[in-house]
């Protein structure tokens, strides 16, 4: 090899290595700040949940897993040391496991429905994990100590017997649904986190397939329907309660998709795809009528649509 070219060779690698060291510590830089922004703004903290996996799983792609999985320890060690303790679990175990194990589906190059799924079930995994060790930090036992120092903390501002009562109640039947509303929140965070991260690759033009949206998703009605009808009908027992809460929550994603299947049908603006959103969120009644959507649509096939 030639002088020049061996002097050549030497400054395209540097400035490889140059422009990854730039996208680690652009990476490194955004979570960071997410953090922070997370912490001073807490309104902002779900969106930073949703944000936080695509640096991790953008430079992974790029630069690998190893550089990823430091880029995650980087990160805690500094949300843990100048944030809280706290955040630096939720690097770890949280959004940087969520990131790490969807980068990894897509470096094992796995179908785009295998991305999705294992995206959802480490969000359920993250939730758990983060629920137990906040729990276990704060002196509680999980689930049962949680449900003594919610009963303790918030009966002590109540005067009235009966609405004590009533009170107790309720946070007993919250307690009890644990287990599902966490389940249900990592099935909607995973969902959410998949398509972020993939817009975002998207928009970087990497070939990426994406699974398609919620407005053509439906469930195996059979199945769903058994959990429903056996749920119920042994809904005293704390394992069902909370199979009934997922299955009705997987109903109500697929009456959702109804309901966004049409309104994609007029319009493809996002404008009124966020107004049926807050809609949802703010009239009390639209819920369960997404849900007896859900139901009809789960035999009935609404939208006409044949899935492969």
């Amino acid at each position: 090899m030639f002088p020049l070219e061996q002097q050549n060779n030497r400054e395209n690698n540097n400035n490889n290595q140059e422009n990854d060291n730039k996208l680690f510590a652009l990476s490194l830089g955004v979570i960071v700040l997410l953090s922070v922004l997370g912490i001073i703004f807490p309104f902002l903290s779900f969106a930073a949940a949703l944000i936080w996996p695509v640096p991790i799983v953008y430079l992974a792609l790029k630069q690998g897993m190893r550089r990823a999985a430091l880029l995650i320890v980087i990160a805690a060690i500094i949300n843990g040391i100048f944030i809280t303790p706290t955040l630096a679990m939720i690097t770890v175990a949280g959004f940087g496991f969520v990131g790490f194990v969807m980068a990894g589906s897509l470096l094992e190059d796995f179908s785009a429905f295998k991305v999705l799924l294992f995206t959802i079930l480490a969000a359920i995994t993250s939730n758990f994990i983060l629920m137990a060790g906040v729990s276990l930090g704060m002196g509680y036992s999980f689930p049962a100590g949680i449900r003594d120092a919610l009963i303790d903390n918030v009966l002590t501002l109540l005067n009235n017997g009966e609405l004590s009562v009533l009170v107790e109640m309720q946070i007993e039947l919250i307690i009890n649904m644990l287990p599902g509303l966490i389940a249900i929140s990592g099935i909607l965070t995973g969902i959410l986190n998949y398509y972020i991260v993939h817009w975002f690759l998207r928009a970087k033009k990497m070939q990426v397939t994406i699974f398609p949206s919620v407005e053509k998703w439906r469930f195996p009605a059979k199945i769903i329907s058994i959990a429903i009808v056996i749920s119920i009908l042994f809904r005293d027992q704390i394992v069902m309660l909370n199979i009934a809460a997922v299955a009705f929550f997987l109903v109500f994603i697929q009456g959702f998709g109804v309901g966004l299947y049409y309104i994609a049908k007029k319009t493809q603006s996002y404008f009124w795809k966020w107004i049926y959103v807050f809609l949802l969120i703010v009239i009390p009644v639209l819920p369960p009528v997404i849900l007896i959507l859900g139901l009809v649509d789960l035999w009935f096939d609404i939208r006409k649509i044949e899935f492969n």
